[in-house]
């Protein structure tokens, strides 16, 4: 019960964690910098770690999760291509995929602690408080506290279902990981569109408002 605890914690902690670090203002484009590299890392870590550790170095399945990851990036950025104007639409279905395949994964992780195997809770929490961290990250300056507490309350009602359900969800995660992967890359496209296109997260709501009115024109 003590993993489920620490897991269930940890998301909590990275959620608090944003207000104190973005609050800062010398921090804020370190901090913000940062996270585009520490999210794609959480993500790979996500969809190749595991599936690594349970199939081993297969190159034929690390191929195929690379080329769902790559269908999830360039899907939505073909998409946009074809019209300027579903840009934005585009952006909440990649976030809502991303997130879904979030979810799963954090569902077959719930499975994972509550098995006969002794587990290593440290690298689960620290884990967890990054992944806390990125949902806040990505949902807070978009669409609000509510919408960023949902995600986070959505993320441990997973893990305790995973792990309440550990005996139907531990022998799932072969047929799952090429979604994950496929879902990863959806989340990758909103961080890496961010990056190049400018980004929502702002100290001054006003501020917040008026970029992205002007991030709509520029689409």
């Amino acid at each position: 019960m003590a993993p489920l605890l620490y897991a269930l914690g940890a998301p909590l902690i990275g959620a608090l964690l944003y207000p104190v670090l973005h609050d800062q203002p010398k921090l804020t484009r370190v901090f913000d910098r940062s996270m585009y590299i520490v999210v794609p890392l959480i993500v790979l870590i996500q969809v190749f770690g595991h599936q690594i550790a349970h199939d081993g170095w297969k190159p034929i399945s690390i191929m195929t999760l690379m080329g769902a990851m790559a269908l999830g990036l360039l899907l939505p950025i073909s998409i946009e291509h074809i019209s300027r104007d579903i840009a934005k639409k585009t952006e909440i279905l990649s976030i809502i995929a991303g997130l879904l395949g979030l979810f799963l994964h954090t569902l077959l992780e719930g499975a994972s602690l509550n098995t006969d195997q002794p587990i290593t809770t440290l690298p689960i929490a620290i884990h967890r408080i990054a992944v806390g961290l990125m949902i806040w990250w990505i949902l807070h300056p978009r669409y609000g506290t509510v919408i960023a507490m949902a995600g986070i309350a959505g993320l441990l009602l997973a893990t305790a279902t995973g792990f309440f359900l550990s005996g139907i969800f531990a022998n799932e995660f072969v047929g799952s990981s090429f979604f994950q992967a496929f879902v990863a890359g959806s989340l990758l496209h909103v961080i890496f569109h961010e990056s190049h296109h400018g980004s929502p997260h702002s100290h001054n709501k006003s501020e917040n408002n008026d970029s992205h009115s002007h991030h709509g024109h520029s689409h």
